[in-house]
C-alpha cells in the first residue's frame, strides 16, 4: 500500500511540472552611455524579470551573446535566433542612447519560437538615473503585461504522520516491568542464599528462619507476577498504539 500512496503523492508533480521559462536580456545599442551605466541597467532588467516569475539568464550567459546582439540590432529573427541558442523562451532586447541633452531608453520583447515582437517600451529621460531599478521595473511590467505567466507549482505538503497512541501508559508499564524484574532477581538471590541456613538450622531457630524464607519466596513470586503482567501490558499497548498504515 505504501508504494501506491507515494505514487499518488508524486503524480501531480510529474504531470503538471513545466520547464522553467527563461528570458535572455541583451542590449543592442548604447550611444553616448558609459559601459558602467549599461551594465547597471542590464542587471536591473534581469533582476526585475526574475522577480516577476520569469528566470533571466545571468550576466555570464548573456555576455557570450552580447556582441551578436549588437550586430542584430532590432532585427526580430536575429534576436530570436540568439534566444534559441541560449535556450530562452523570450528575448528582452534594449538600447540606451543620448539624444541631445536627454536620454532615450527603448526595449522590446521577442518570442523566441515565433520571432514575433510581443511588446515595446520607450521612455525619454532627462538624465541617467542613479538607481536603474524603477526604470527596469516599468519596462518589465509593460513588456510582460500581456504575457501569460508560467505556472509555478508548489509541491503539496507531505502527508501528516499519524501519531502513536498509548505512549505514556506503554512507557509506564515497561518501566514497572523492568523494576519488577530487577526486584525478582534480587529477591531470588536472597531466597537462594537464605535457604542453606534454613536446612542447617537448629530446631529453635527454624520457625523464624522458615518465616523469612517464605517471605523471600512470596516476594519473589509477587515481583515475578508483576513483571510478567506489566511486560504483557506494555506489549499489548505497544501493538494497539501503532498508527494505522495509510491505505
Amino acid at each position: 500500500m505504501r508504494p501506491l500512496f507515494l505514487l499518488a503523492f508524486l503524480l501531480p508533480l510529474l504531470v503538471l511540472a513545466e520547464p522553467q521559462q527563461r528570458v535572455l536580456v541583451v542590449s543592442f545599442q548604447s550611444l553616448g552611455v558609459e559601459p558602467a551605466v549599461m551594465e547597471r541597467v542590464g542587471d536591473g532588467l534581469r533582476t526585475q524579470s526574475t522577480a516577476a516569475t520569469w528566470k533571466a539568464l545571468d550576466a555570464a550567459e548573456t555576455q557570450r551573446v552580447l556582441r551578436a546582439a549588437t550586430m542584430c540590432g532590432e532585427d526580430l529573427e536575429c534576436l530570436a535566433t540568439l534566444g534559441q541558442r541560449a535556450d530562452a523562451r523570450w528575448v528582452l532586447a534594449w538600447g540606451f542612447g543620448k539624444i541631445g541633452s536627454s536620454f532615450l531608453f527603448t526595449a522590446l520583447l521577442v518570442e523566441t519560437p515565433t520571432s514575433a515582437k510581443l511588446a515595446t517600451f520607450t521612455e525619454k529621460l532627462p538624465s541617467i538615473p542613479d538607481d536603474a531599478g524603477p526604470l527596469a521595473q516599468r519596462a518589465v511590467a509593460t513588456l510582460f503585461k500581456d504575457v501569460k505567466r508560467p505556472v509555478v507549482l508548489e509541491p503539496p505538503p507531505p502527508p501528516p504522520v499519524p501519531e502513536r497512541r498509548f505512549v505514556t501508559p506503554t512507557i509506564v508499564s515497561a518501566s514497572v516491568a523492568g523494576v519488577a524484574t530487577i526486584a525478582t532477581t534480587i529477591l531470588g538471590v536472597m531466597a537462594a542464599t537464605h535457604y542453606p541456613r534454613l536446612v542447617n538450622a537448629l530446631s529453635a531457630d527454624r520457625p523464624a528462619l522458615d518465616r523469612t524464607q517464605r517471605l523471600y519466596n512470596l516476594s519473589a513470586d509477587l515481583s515475578l507476577g508483576v513483571a510478567i503482567a506489566s511486560g504483557v501490558t506494555a506489549l499489548v499497548l505497544f501493538l494497539l498504539g501503532a498508527p494505522a498504515e495509510a491505505p
